[in-house]
């Protein structure tokens, strides 16, 4: 029995870490989601086919005092699972290109492990161009239908400053 206990103990605060999003070291700057936009940053869009098949809300954003580092998360629901999904990006200001870095998903409901969601969007997030719009940043996502919605062949993830952690 002391064994198992130990065991125990031993797998509980690894499997509570397992079910945390990741943390963005420095983080300064916060943001949400707002919209879909085409290649102007302005001009909001429907949500793509793509995104809403799979449910994906995209919901927050933060940056840190560089803004060089990027934190996004996402919702999304696979089978009887609703599941987080973060992911730690850089920006290259020279080139406005910003590359997925890390990952993580998991389930806060269900029996999914959200592997299939989150290939999906480390996939899309691999590496994007971005455009700043003082106070917003669009990171630009190719999506089957965006010459639809865009005239493009890619569709702008809109998100908007809301604040500085304190």
């Amino acid at each position: 029995m002391k064994k198992f206990v130990l065991a125990l103990m031993m797998v509980l605060p690894f499997s509570a870490q397992a079910n945390q999003d990741l943390v963005l070291d420095g983080e300064r700057w916060l943001a949400k989601f707002t919209a879909y936009v085409c290649d102007d940053g302005n001009t909001q869009t429907a949500t793509p086919v793509d995104i809403s098949s799979r449910n994906i809300i995209f919901t927050t954003a933060s940056a840190d005092y560089s803004l060089d580092n990027i934190l996004l998360k996402a919702t999304y629901t696979e089978g009887d699972s609703t599941c987080n999904y973060s992911t730690l990006m850089l920006a290259d200001n020279a080139l406005w290109t910003v590359s997925l870095v890390n990952s993580k998903a998991y389930a806060t409901s269900g029996t999914s492990d959200c592997s299939a969601g989150k290939a999906y969007l480390d996939q899309l997030l691999a590496k994007n161009d971005y455009k700043y719009l003082h106070g917003r940043v669009a990171v630009y996502v190719p999506v089957s239908d965006a010459a639809d919605l865009c005239d493009s062949d890619k569709v702008g993830i809109h998100i908007q400053v809301t604040g500085r952690v304190k």
